[in-house]
């Protein structure tokens, strides 16, 4: 059986020293989707207790076409705290193995709970910005399956977050973005509806797996709703930089 609780810890340890440790998958066969989760939220609790703030949430593997090509059968979930918000610039060092992804952010005005859906996200005049996230996983490399990938919070590691405005007269499965990296002179292109048909699809479904553990979107937490292009490695003296024609540009550069 699992221990929940050193795992959780071993998690946060690694996370805080930027050292890996072996896949929860193969130290213990055994694990499940129910045991994965309890190690997230026993990370999450350890956080709380030493005062750490929530301030959202990230989504993993939104992408049904990412699911497909991994052999994966669900989304994940992790949270974020405050100390995840980076500034424009982070320190190569404070991560393992560091991928940098390009999302669109939702910032809740209200509290949403329940088994709600898209039309109540979109009805909730929540905000959206653009965003990117830091992934770094505490294992040896990105060889992790889905189970060992949950238990660690979706592999959430920090995360830059553009200005939030309403958009309620465009339609974000629509909205495409550019994600560049000034190492490779080159320009990806993703789509709102890369995310589980359209971003507010991706809240709901959120919304609705917590409450499956008694929790709730609170208003003022952010939901990064899942990555629209395929990753960049990160590199020292790289700037990343999202862009899109109707929310603020966001960027990201690795010392």
């Amino acid at each position: 059986m699992i221990d929940v609780a050193g795992l959780a810890a071993r998690l946060l340890e690694a996370e805080r020293a930027a050292r890996p440790i072996p896949f929860p998958s193969e130290t213990d066969p055994s694990i499940d989707w129910v045991t994965a989760r309890a190690v997230a939220r026993h990370n999450d609790a350890l956080r709380r207790d030493i005062g750490e703030q929530l301030i959202g949430y990230k989504l993993g593997w939104t992408s049904a076409a990412m699911r497909e090509a991994l052999g994966i059968d669900r989304p994940n979930w992790g949270t974020l705290w405050e100390d995840h918000r980076a500034s424009g610039v982070v320190a190569l060092d404070r991560f393992i193995h560091p991928k940098i992804e390009p999302e669109l952010v939702y910032l809740a005005q209200e509290d949403l709970r329940g088994t709600v859906d898209a039309d109540t996200v979109r009805s909730a005049h929540g905000q959206w910005a653009l965003g990117i996230e830091v992934v770094d996983p505490r294992f040896p490399s990105f060889a992790f399956d889905a189970l060992d990938n949950t238990a660690d919070n979706s592999s959430r590691a920090a995360v830059r977050v553009g200005s939030f405005a309403y958009v309620a007269d465009v339609e974000l499965s629509e909205m495409a973005v550019q994600f560049s990296a000034s190492n490779v002179g080159e320009k990806r292109t993703g789509v709102g509806s890369q995310t589980m048909g359209a971003p507010q699809e991706a809240v709901a479904w959120l919304v609705r797996q917590l409450h499956e553990e008694d929790e709730w979107l609170r208003a003022g937490e952010l939901v990064f709703t899942g990555g629209l292009t395929a990753p960049f490695d990160a590199a020292a003296g790289c700037d990343y930089t999202l862009t899109c024609p109707h929310l603020d540009p966001v960027r990201l550069r690795f010392d």
